[in-house]
């Protein structure tokens, strides 16, 4: 049937219930959703290497797939510490959290280099949302609060991080402390920043110690690895 006509209150993908009248689901959106494509290169990584006593750090919730899924996995949603920045997000999010029965800890802000507020920049289409957006006619600029990445690393002391920002990344992670964390599933954005500051990303991430495991990377979405030696713990 036509998603045109076709559209249910909740429906489930991966194991997981989602608000599928949420007002910022496009078509597309929806889409992938029914196909079971939503999310799937960071659901097909996060299987093979979230475990159990991880703790999570996620930059970049969007709807609460990816959350949904390490608390099950986890067993400990308050081992689950979930960033969203963008406002319009924020009702989906705790809808689809209720959806699950499940409670990360979610705070409704950006990461960035330094705390504070910054300027984010929401699309049309949710998923091209972030401080990195191309501001068009379409585009919405607003500012949020923000914490500061490496202050977030300290306080929680992720095992994992999980970080889909919409480059974003090439900020944030060159040069950051981050002691406690040993994998790192990321989806790059070469569209968004281009491939030489992803490339110079890759090249830090490897001279801290982590190697790039290709037998788990999908398409744009990294995972990176390092032993707890490595690591400084």
């Amino acid at each position: 049937m036509s998603l045109r006509f076709w559209r249910p209150e909740v429906v489930e993908t991966h194991g997981v219930k989602l608000w599928f009248a949420a007002p910022m689901l496009r078509k597309g959106h929806r889409r992938q959703i029914i196909r079971g494509e939503y999310e799937s290169a960071e659901l097909a990584v996060l299987d093979g290497t979230l475990a159990a006593d991880d703790t999570v750090l996620e930059l970049g919730a969007g709807l609460g797939l990816v959350s949904i899924f390490c608390a099950k996995r986890t067993g400990d949603a308050a081992r689950v510490h979930v960033f969203e920045a963008n406002p319009y997000l924020h009702e989906a999010l705790k809808r689809n959290f209720a959806l699950n029965g499940v409670t990360p800890d979610l705070h409704l802000m950006a990461a960035a280099k330094q705390g504070g507020e910054v300027t984010f920049n929401v699309d049309r289409s949710y998923t091209s949302s972030g401080l990195h957006g191309r501001p068009s006619e379409t585009t919405e600029q607003v500012r949020v609060p923000a914490a500061g990445f490496e202050e977030l690393v300290q306080r929680f002391r992720p095992t994992y991080l999980i970080m889909d920002i919409e480059g974003g990344e090439v900020d944030l992670l060159p040069g950051a402390r981050m002691d406690s964390v040993r994998k790192i599933c990321l989806e790059v954005h070469p569209d968004i920043v281009g491939d030489e500051p992803i490339s110079r990303l890759v090249a830090d991430l490897l001279a801290n110690g982590f190697t790039l495991h290709f037998s788990h990377t999908r398409k744009n979405v990294v995972y990176f690895e390092r032993t707890a030696v490595a690591a400084g713990q």
